[in-house]
């Protein structure tokens, strides 16, 4: 009995031979994917599936804009793989495009795996890697120890990555992120600059990342010489869902004496929990409270009101990956790390600290108006 083989692998099967029995040499011109889908009656998704099955062969090479080509024995193309927790994250998807857009003039051909927010997934992919026919890997930081167990088994496997968004202080492998400490410095210098003296960090401290934002925030509170920021710590994974640790952590910022006037926030999804939290306990931001966040997603820009933050850069940030990848591929060099600079964007969430006794008058205010509202329904009542 015939088996039947589907669409694709027949394709690929009539390309191969066409290949072999023509002897085409190196960089002959097979044709475009909308040619070969025309000539063959496919679709566009099947052909690109059998080109890529050919492609994964070491048989032939896309070329931006010029179609497949026959590839030689020392032709540059190789598949990599770019590894997400999660795609829902926008400087994922930011990190993953710039790989995308850089790689065809790099010489690599881009697959994207998205674990969508589970650790699991994207550990059992890390493990995948040496076996899965890539020549190297760009992966977004989990900052957890099953992630970091997994990235020490690709170093022990030579196979080459590069982590974004993380520093890599105690393996061997290359890194890329953000200059973390500079940008806590940023923060705190703008909350300082408007009069705050007691400021507060929130964030997940076991994170590289903000343990660095941290200590930035710190650092400036120690130049300014005003005590270092209290530190509020969320123990997590990367998309836990933070929001009832932080009210906690909020309502012991509330209690604290003397309480902070100011958050520096380690991103900017828990600076819009904080405020959210901050207004149940009728903490008005940024009147009563000022607040910072980091990264610059849409959400920074989008609230109300729109949130003071650091910005990466993630686009610099994957085509920096990109090419340390490259490095390593090509010249084979050492891995190493990269800091990418940032910037502060001011918006609406600082201003100066409260005045003092500022409290202690509106609630006076309050309770005069509750007295009077109360004798006045006495007064109707008789």
């Amino acid at each position: 009995m015939t088996k039947h083989l589907p669409p694709y692998a027949e394709l690929a099967a009539r390309l191969r031979e066409r290949i072999e029995k023509e002897s085409l040499p190196p960089g002959s011109w097979i044709g475009t994917e909308v040619a070969i889908a025309s000539e063959s009656g496919l679709s566009r998704m099947t052909v690109r599936r059998a080109v890529q099955s050919l492609v994964d062969e070491g048989l032939v090479e896309r070329r931006a804009g010029r179609g497949v080509f026959v590839r030689g024995e020392r032709a540059s193309t190789r598949r990599i793989r770019v590894v997400a927790g999660n795609l829902l994250w926008t400087p994922a998807v930011r990190v993953a495009q710039a790989v995308q857009e850089g790689a065809a003039a790099a010489g690599f051909e881009v697959s994207v795996f998205d674990g969508r927010g589970d650790l699991d997934a994207v550990v059992a992919e890390l493990r995948a890697l040496p076996g899965s026919g890539a020549a190297g890997a760009v992966v977004m930081s989990q900052h957890d120890p099953s992630f970091n167990r997994a990235l020490a088994a690709l170093v022990a496997a030579d196979f080459p990555f590069v982590v974004a968004d993380q520093t890599l202080s105690d393996l061997p492998g290359a890194s890329v992120a953000s200059d973390n400490r500079a940008g806590g410095r940023l923060a705190a210098e703008a909350l300082l600059a408007a009069g705050h003296r007691r400021l507060a960090f929130l964030g997940d401290l076991a994170a590289d990342t903000t343990a660095e934002r941290a200590q930035g925030a710190a650092d400036a509170c120690a130049a300014a010489l005003v005590p270092p920021p209290l530190r509020l710590d969320l123990p997590g994974q990367r998309f836990s869902n933070w929001e009832p640790a932080i009210r906690e952590r909020i309502g012991e910022l509330l209690r604290a004496r003397p309480r902070p006037t100011a958050i520096v926030c380690s991103c900017d999804a828990v600076a819009r929990h904080a405020i959210r939290a901050l207004a149940k306990h009728g903490v008005a931001v940024p009147r009563a409270m000022s607040v910072t966040g980091f990264d610059d997603d849409p959400i920074a820009e989008w609230g109300s009101p729109a949130l003071t933050t650091v910005r990466q850069d993630f686009a610099e940030m994957g085509r920096r990956a990109l090419a340390l990848l490259a490095e390593r591929l090509v010249a084979g060099s050492a891995p190493r790390h990269e800091a990418v600079p940032v910037s502060l964007v001011r918006r609406e969430t600082i201003a100066p600290p409260p005045r003092p006794g500022h409290r202690v008058a509106a609630c006076r205010m309050a309770t005069s108006a509750a007295t009077r509202r109360l004798k006045e329904l006495k007064r109707l009542k008789s």
